[in-house]
């Protein structure tokens, strides 16, 4: 039985890209086998070791089973794994379509190419009546519901979880109330797995639980209330911890993915300025750069480049929000409006090639559908110009700012033509000096606050099977487990992770392991 609380005509299903390791189809498209254990090791060291590695390994070393069983549950009717009509696409770094270069090493983080994307398409066939268009992953998680419901499974609309029954510390079922004010009583046969996604819609949820986010957010003079992202609303994790479970202390991951190097680039490693005019970072430690950029003085944060701009492109890895040459249209269209831009103070706007599956999703509309972003290009604004100088006062400097900007750069151009960045320690193959006009800039702004992002990432306490552990950790509650956002213990302090669309192929794993464990019992 599935407590759903959307409408069966109505719902949707978040997210477009989707992680997995050694699929069938990934191998037919030359991808793989990778080493387990050596991803697992790379999603450990990227979390400082705050996250359980078994429950790591659960994910990488089923989640190509996953994708399999996916593919087998679509119909020939669906087209969503059409690749040669560019239906979906796998994230591939530049000049490495095949398997040779991987792991791909920048600064010490290694990536994989393990992520199928949707591009933003929608479904080729109505599978709900008056429904014209539909998601990629609320058309594949249909064809999951469906051959459930086949085998006997039984859905129920529109209704809440609202606790849990307990005989002393075991589990054995739940009560929901439905669209009516009614309870409804669900004994379970085995057990009860929550899966309802994060919090970051419960605003005292995120004001509790994600101190680093309150902190710097409230100290900026923000409202707690404005602190929620576009995920769901921690029921689940409260069925958890009135059971006897506990959620991750602190640092608690979200996925606050603001970028350190604004523009339409993606992860490409920049020269990047704060608002003093000073670099702060090696800029090819991509997922580490909305920290450092958190911590710079308060102002515009900018990055740097100038007419061989596409080599720093080229030369940037697979990360999540990494340029992607699996999608040659996106990069083309980004180089097109690139070269359309004319010096001023005014800019240009250029569409993003940093595809990583961020939606724009409206989680107050419940007919609202999240496709659509890949393809629109995420469009940044950029600034051109014939020197250096005027550049830096397009993007927001001057006085003593814009001379220290200046000779920030003439000290990085010295770092790359000696071949060794001796401040930050980038890669002296992506020390490419910022010289030739015309120049090109983009700007964000550091305001001090940041946010829960798309989604809360932090979970309950579970041991390796996915089974919610008591409170002081000395066994697991009978009778109840965790998957998805619904689960801690995946991404340490923040969303690092080796290969794009990893929170869904993540989700999407450990349910469908969840299903195969408690089966077993």
């Amino acid at each position: 039985a599935v407590v759903e609380v959307q409408d069966e005509k109505n719902y949707i299903y978040f997210g477009e890209d989707i992680c997995s390791y050694n699929s069938q189809m990934f191998l037919e498209h030359g991808f793989g086998p990778y080493n387990v254990g050596d991803i697992v090791s790379e999603y450990t060291r990227r979390s400082v070791g705050r996250v359980s590695p078994s429950i790591i390994r659960l994910f990488v070393e089923n989640s190509g089973e996953m994708m399999d069983n996916l593919v087998a549950l679509t119909p020939d009717t669906s087209n969503a794994f059409d690749f040669d009509d560019d239906q979906c696409i796998i994230q591939v770094a530049y000049g490495d379509p095949s398997d040779d270069a991987y792991p791909m090493e920048l600064s010490g983080y290694k990536t994989w190419p393990a992520t199928f994307q949707t591009q933003g398409t929608v479904a080729n066939t109505q599978l709900i009546e008056g429904r014209e268009e539909m998601s990629r992953i609320t058309e594949l998680e249909t064809y999951c519901m469906r051959e459930a419901q086949r085998l006997g499974a039984v859905w129920y609309w529109q209704h809440s979880a609202v606790a849990l029954q307990l005989d002393g510390d075991a589990v054995l079922g739940a009560y929901a109330k439905g669209p009516d004010g009614k309870y409804l009583k669900l004994n379970a046969k085995k057990a009860v797995l929550l899966s309802s996604g994060d919090f970051s819609s419960n605003a005292d949820m995120v004001y509790n639980l994600l101190d680093d986010v309150a902190e710097w957010s409230t100290r900026a003079g923000a409202d707690r209330s404005a602190l929620t992202g576009m995920g769901r609303d921690g029921a689940g994790h409260k069925l958890g911890c009135w059971a006897g479970g506990a959620i991750e202390p602190h640092p608690r991951p979200t996925m606050n993915m603001s970028s350190g190097v604004p523009g339409p680039w993606g992860t490409s490693a920049f020269l990047t300025l704060n608002a003093k005019g000073k670099r702060f970072m090696n800029e090819a430690m991509a997922q580490l750069s909305g920290a450092a950029a958190l911590r710079q003085p308060l102002g515009v944060i900018a990055c740097v480049t100038d007419a061989n701009y596409m080599k720093t492109v080229q030369g940037a890895g697979l990360d999540h929000g990494a340029p992607n040459w699996g999608f040659p249209s996106g990069i083309e269209r980004m180089q097109n409006e690139m070269a359309a831009l004319t010096p001023g103070p005014e800019g240009g706007q250029v569409s993003g090639v940093g595809i990583a599956g961020v939606n724009e999703i409206n989680t107050h509309n419940p007919n609202a559908e999240p496709y659509g972003s890949e393809t629109d290009g995420m469009p940044s604004q950029v600034f051109m110009a014939n020197t250096l100088e005027e550049l830096l006062g397009y993007l927001g400097y001057e006085g003593e700012a814009l001379q220290t900007a200046l000779d920030e750069i003439a000290r990085y151009n010295e770092l790359c033509h000696a071949g060794r960045d001796a401040d930050f320690g980038k890669e002296a193959a992506l020390m490419i000096p910022v010289e030739e006009a015309p120049f090109y800039g983009a700007v964000q702004q550091n305001d001090g606050s940041t946010s829960t992002g798309l989604v809360t990432l932090a979970g309950l306490v579970t041991d390796e099977n996915l089974n919610v552990m008591k409170l002081d950790r000395s066994e697991p509650i009978k009778g109840l487990y965790a998957a998805g956002n619904t689960v801690g213990q995946r991404y340490g302090m923040a969303y690092a992770t080796p290969s794009a669309g990893n929170s869904m192929g993540m989700a999407m794993t450990h349910g469908y392991m969840a299903g195969k464990i408690m089966a077993a019992l």
